[in-house]
């Protein structure tokens, strides 16, 4: 069964294992390394291994099972797209108690996930800005979890109780359904939020220094766009690379909001790196429109400082949340001639929000008002959201 899942995941540095046990007191060592992200799948009939294992369960630890009695006898398919639910469920999986999220790596909470969901805090401007956009009498709870799936939002207002709004690429910002005003104000405690998270996102921090550290030896950069996932990576570099081998670069459109070159030049700073600003200016050529020339354009001139610079690897912040074309990239691939590294692929956005929290460095000033990205302020593909958020 393992060899025949590499057909779904042929590039992907993952290891494929079959547990030979019914129970875990059968095995003198547990076959998971848990440094590492780790998924198992087991059949409708192995209940008392999966009740043993449940206990591991987290943001690195995803189990499921599927419905056959065997594993061996399920459709391949089927297993797929159990692994595909389970990487969701690790990064959205959450519970709530007194107050906190915690970061359980199970859907605790009962909001409805897919492969395409991810999950983030909601900042005190962003929830006055939603509330006056979508016209509510009520306050939303600030801090409160926000699960994003496609441009619908399910913001959690008390147990048993979701927002549903629709945030459509163009068209109207709506309220899907019945709105169904909370019984009384949540009230979330961020700091302890974050401090309760702070074990969880230090193994995962762990995690993806470990990922990196067999090439602390070669020259490696990182596009440093100013947002929340080059931030995070950024973080996480610092821990593996001397100060020398490390270079940021910043490139500056000319349509960009001026917040990303101030927080890409704000963190340099703070971490003391190398960073080189590139200015394209490439608003003189015309407004960018769906071929995307000034992404190609803009990638092709920091492809070219990065091999000038003698870089022979790429850091990016690309996570499986943000699309299914980036979930079925592999962690590790070489493109245009440098190997490209992805140590946040199996994070949430909330995730990010607590590393950041941690590292005591702010987040680009964009997020807090409700940006879902902060690129380019004409881009064509802005949400009705973002560009209501402009004016």
């Amino acid at each position: 069964m393992p060899m025949v899942l590499r057909k779904y995941y042929k590039n992907e540095e993952i290891n494929l294992n079959t547990i030979k046990s019914k129970s875990l007191k059968d095995l003198d060592i547990l076959p998971f390394d848990f440094s590492k992200f780790n998924i198992v799948v087991l059949g409708s009939g192995d209940r008392e291994l999966y009740q043993e294992l449940s206990e591991f369960v987290s943001p690195l630890f995803g189990l499921n099972s599927v419905k056959s009695e065997q594993l061996r006898t399920e459709k391949v398919s089927t297993i797929f797209k159990t692994i595909e639910y389970s990487k969701s469920e690790m990064r959205n999986g959450v519970e709530f108690n007194e107050g906190v999220f915690i970061f359980s790596g199970k859907n605790r909470i009962n909001v409805p996930l897919s492969p395409d969901t991810d999950c983030y805090f909601l900042y005190p401007e962003h929830a006055k800005n939603l509330k006056k956009i979508l016209n509510l009498d009520f306050d939303l709870p600030e801090y409160t979890l926000i699960f994003r799936d496609n441009g619908e939002e399910f913001i959690y207002l008390e147990k048993n109780n979701f927002l549903r709004v629709e945030k459509p690429d163009e068209g109207e910002i709506v309220i899907i359904g019945k709105v169904n005003k909370p019984s009384k104000k949540l009230n979330i405690n961020f700091n302890k939020t974050v401090d309760q998270n702070r074990h969880i996102v230090e193994k995962m921090k762990k995690e993806a220094i470990c990922f990196l550290s067999p090439f602390k030896d070669k020259k490696a950069v990182i596009p440093l766009s100013g947002g929340k996932d080059s931030q995070a990576v950024l973080d996480i570099a610092v821990n593996v690379w001397d100060r020398e081998k490390l270079l940021c670069i910043h490139a500056d459109t000319g349509f960009d909001f001026k917040e990303n070159r101030n927080h890409a030049e704000y963190l340099s700073k703070e971490y003391g790196v190398n960073l080189e600003v590139l200015e394209l200016n490439l608003n003189k050529k015309g407004e960018p429109d769906f071929s995307r020339w000034c992404t190609f354009e803009k990638t092709e001139k920091m492809y070219e400082i990065a091999k000038k610079w003698g870089a022979e690897i790429y850091l990016m912040g690309d996570r499986d949340a943000e699309s299914s074309k980036r979930r079925r990239k592999p962690r590790k691939r070489e493109l245009q001639g440098i190997l490209h590294l992805f140590p946040i692929k199996f994070w949430s956005t909330a995730h990010i929000q607590v590393l950041i929290e941690l590292s005591g460095r702010s987040i680009n000033p964009l997020y807090k008002k409700g940006y879902w990205r902060t690129g380019c302020k004409s881009c064509p593909f802005l949400t009705q959201w973002e560009k209501i958020l402009q004016f």
